[in-house]
């Protein structure tokens, strides 16, 4: 059995759920949340602003689930060897989504390393980037935060519109500094295009540009999970989802495997030339 490497979406998002008037519809004048929805939290993290959640939500109930059933196919699969590593985009709904994995597989007060670098295409955010709660303020919140690990970038170095090539390279940047840190195999929960970006060039295929990009996020479903695996010559090849038996059918969506929506049949994704690239079709989708 190879080393490994597991790349995580986060679960279904407040905001793309209830549209971003839910933090109008929950928070009364003082600031106090109240849910309006089963689908919504039970509470939220105190922040200083409802505000702070606009770009940067939690999990709906169901989100917390999904990350809850990955981390119980994970642990049921033995997919990830004792002594792996949890790495997180610093947004809310990845660290929800770990902490809500880590439950599933019995882990609820293993450590999360919050690791900007890990974040999404900055594309996205073209007039400001989120705020993000701090790796202390999470820990007070009561998620499981190593509020000692030194992130490879701080926060405050991720620049809003970056081109896609850079956020490819910043991706695998990442990904081959945390695979030579030590032997251990690596958790990394992030956003959509996360499944791909850190884990394409390790397979040895060049950048995608932004049609690309866009091409393949078409089919992650919210808590998709890439699976790679370093196999006997010290090569990584990805792991099909129905082999690992992880695969999660969503109601609008079939079982998604990585190997398939990134690789096709071992050769490259074709390229849709007439896909319709404008943002708001794909809002679901980046995120």
């Amino acid at each position: 059995m190879g080393r490994k490497l597991v790349v995580v979406r986060h679960g279904e998002r407040v905001d793309f759920t209830f549209s971003d008037e839910w933090i109008q519809n929950c928070f009364d004048a003082n600031g106090k949340y109240s849910k309006k929805n089963l689908n919504m939290p039970d509470a939220v993290p105190n922040r200083p602003k409802p505000i702070d959640f606009l770009q940067d939500c939690p999990l709906t109930q169901i989100g917390s689930l999904q990350g809850n059933l990955v981390g119980k196919g994970l642990r049921e699969e033995n997919i990830l060897q004792p002594g792996f590593q949890v790495y997180v985009s610093p947004a809310l709904r990845s660290i929800e989504t770990a902490a809500a994995i880590l439950s599933g597989m019995g882990y609820s007060d293993y450590k999360i390393k919050v690791e900007p670098t890990a974040f999404e295409w900055t594309g996205w955010y073209s007039k400001a980037m989120p705020t993000w709660m701090s790796p202390e303020a999470l820990a007070e919140n009561g998620f499981e935060i190593d509020t000692s690990y030194v992130p490879l970038i701080p926060a405050s170095e991720l620049k809003s519109d970056e081109p896609v090539e850079e956020y490819y390279d910043r991706s695998f940047h990442l990904v081959k500094q945390l695979l030579e840190k030590d032997d251990n195999d690596l958790l990394i929960v992030g956003h959509g295009s996360s499944l791909d970006t850190m884990t394409r060039q390790l397979l040895g295929f060049p950048k995608r540009n932004f049609r690309e990009m866009m091409n393949v996020l078409r089919g992650v479903p919210y808590c998709g999970v890439a699976i790679t695996e370093n196999d006997s010559d010290r090569n990584w090849k990805l792991i099909s989802a129905a082999s690992a038996n992880i695969s999660m059918r969503h109601s609008s969506n079939s079982d998604f495997c990585a190997m398939k929506s990134f690789m096709g049949s071992g050769e490259e994704v074709d390229i849709d030339t007439g896909l319709n690239l404008n943002p708001a079709v794909f809002r679901n989708y980046h995120h």
